[in-house]
């Protein structure tokens, strides 16, 4: 128990399962309660909400809430973990780069801290608490380890690489097309950091790491 409080001392698995959960379920609520108010305005939000893809300010509306309403309880189940914050990543990402484009950072704070949390809930999956744990994992890990061909310092240039980008796009230093150039780049750079496996290496015969 004492080496529980080292600072250097790694979390345990169980400790990590309980983290895993305690995440999930605390950001499922609180992005509830979002949906919940866009939900309950629906009347008022569907003639002025944002609509960044030309499909009208009705239809946005209805799937900011499908993100934020039915993917938050998935988060909180456990089920369909990675889909599931997969889109809400995608509604944080509109939010911070596109709705908050031509604000100051701290209007975009809130929906980069969202994003961040659900790019961590995407890589790390539901976790040992959960549906997904029951369903899938045991294939989906077996799948993912024979699937891994770039080495653990090509997966974090690539993820630094694709920060940077970010930066450029919310320091303002990057606008109109060439920002949304940057953040379609940093997409493939982050994907392929986080699982370790890169098509085009693939394609071309090579990898990074030993295996």
């Amino acid at each position: 128990m004492k080496e529980f409080w080292l600072w250097d001392a790694p979390a345990k698995e169980e400790q990590r399962a309980i983290a895993n959960l305690f995440l999930r379920v605390f950001v499922g609520f609180v992005m509830l309660t979002h949906g919940f108010l866009k939900l309950t305005n629906f009347a008022t939000l569907s003639t002025q909400f944002f609509d960044p893809l030309g499909i009208g300010t009705e239809a946005s509306l209805i799937l900011s809430i499908f993100a934020e309403v039915v993917c938050s309880f998935l988060l909180i189940l456990g089920l369909l973990t990675r889909p599931a914050a997969l889109v809400l990543v995608i509604n944080m990402s509109v939010a911070a780069f596109l709705v908050h484009s031509e604000h100051l950072f701290a209007q975009k704070e809130l929906a980069l801290m969202y994003l961040a949390i659900y790019i961590v809930v995407t890589v790390v999956g539901g976790g040992k608490y959960s549906l997904d744990w029951v369903l899938f994992t045991s294939k989906v890990n077996k799948l993912q380890k024979s699937c891994q061909n770039m080495s653990a310092f090509d997966r974090i240039i690539r993820m630094y690489v694709a920060l940077v980008l970010w930066y450029f796009v919310l320091a303002g230093i990057a606008h109109g097309v060439g920002a949304i150039i940057l953040l379609v780049i940093s997409i493939p750079l982050l994907v392929t950091s986080f699982w370790g496996y890169c098509g085009m290496y693939n394609m071309l015969g090579k990898k990074s790491c030993k295996r």
